[in-house]
């Protein structure tokens, strides 16, 4: 359920912390399976490429060190989300990978990030206590897509056509349907 105090609690948030991820360039990850691997994939090309990036997941957040997330949550509150991207920012970094969820989404976790980039692993039924239904569901998903400038989309999941009309500005992915980047003679080894 979204309450008037979430949106309060988020812009609060953001003005305490000088709302930090506006210094960021933010890659933003969601979809029902899969986030926090991307995230950490992304995370250390980005790193390995030499730009010098924070990440934020399930599991834990940092830039040269991660720390563990005991909190056993996706996306923070947003006080929690900015006092940490505050932290990245003054580690120095220039990019965050942040793991976002639909419940982050819709409580206006992120208001005042600025994504420049949202990737959709996929969606599959899940949390339908909290959205009732699975087109909520996707709704509140694709609300990443709404800010963000640039899109990468799973092109082999059923939802992929509704992210793909959000933005603009797009590549897709995939395995089994045509995409711009298709992954061929996969081969599964040590």
């Amino acid at each position: 359920m979204v309450l008037p105090y979430h949106f309060l609690q988020a812009l609060g948030a953001g003005v305490r912390y000088g709302f930090p991820a506006r210094k960021l360039r933010v890659i933003g990850v969601t979809g029902t399976n899969g986030k926090t691997t991307t995230c950490f994939m992304i995370w250390k090309m980005l790193n390995e490429a030499g730009c010098k990036t924070g990440v934020m997941t399930t599991v834990g957040w940092g830039v040269d060190k991660i720390e563990k997330q005991v909190e056993h949550m996706t996306t923070m509150p947003s006080g929690e989300l900015n006092r940490r991207i505050k932290a990245i920012k003054d580690a120095g970094a220039g990019f965050l990978v942040l793991e976002v969820t639909s419940h982050a989404m819709v409580q206006f976790r992120t208001l005042g990030i600025p994504i420049e980039i949202a990737v959709m692993t996929n969606v599959t039924r899940e949390h339908l206590d909290y959205h009732k239904t699975f087109d909520k569901y996707v709704k509140a998903k694709c609300k990443l897509f709404k800010k963000a400038q640039f899109g990468v989309v799973n092109a082999d999941d059923k939802s992929a056509a509704k992210f793909e009309e959000i933005v603009e500005d797009y590549i897709t992915y995939g395995i089994k349907k045509d995409s711009d980047l298709q992954a061929k003679e996969i081969e599964l080894n040590a």
